[in-house]
């Protein structure tokens, strides 16, 4: 997580409201934007990275493939290819399935507050993973991952992402 990276503050509709630092929206729980991109594989399989275990924010958990957050003046759809390029070396076409607030998440002092546009991407390229952020991925079936969700492996936001996803819940709207 970049600290110092700019980020647009929101209200609970998304509209912008201002700007802060990342540092200062996760110290002061102030609400702002984020992406979250699930690659699956053309068997299904679903892509999950693992955290890096020297990150702040949940070190070492399981998450989805890509995930970050918007900068200011930067839109939803490109902060997301984006992340997935810098954290998996993908460039691939990224389906929009649903955009939502998150309840604020805890972690080591932080908080997180955002509103978090998630994007599927199906795609066989191989990961080329940036070793800073990640500490590696896997390849999991559906039911492999409904476990992991359930087993406490697995950051809050992902469980909450997925478990809509899988279940239904994420429908498709337009794209911001």
């Amino acid at each position: 997580m970049a600290r110092g990276e700019v980020v647009d503050l929101v209200d609970e509709h998304d509209a912008i409201i201002g700007s802060a630092t990342l540092g200062e929206c996760v110290e002061r729980g102030l609400l702002h934007r984020a992406v979250a991109v699930q690659v699956i594989r053309s068997d299904g399989a679903f892509l999950m990275q693992q955290r890096s275990k020297k990150d702040s924010w949940h070190p070492g958990l399981w998450t989805i493939s890509s995930t970050g957050h918007v900068r200011r003046g930067e839109a939803y759809h490109a902060a997301a290819a984006r992340e997935l390029k810098e954290e998996l070396g993908i460039s691939a076409d990224l389906a929009f399935v649903t955009r939502r607030p998150l309840q604020p998440i805890e972690s080591g002092g932080w908080i997180e507050r955002e509103w978090v546009s998630f994007y599927i991407a199906r795609t066989d390229q191989l990961c080329v993973i940036d070793p800073v952020e990640l500490e590696g991925v896997m390849e999991v079936t559906e039911p492999d991952l409904r476990r992991m969700m359930d087993g406490g492996s697995m950051t809050p936001d992902a469980v909450i992402l997925l478990r809509a996803y899988l279940e239904g819940g994420a429908k498709s709207e337009p794209a911001p």
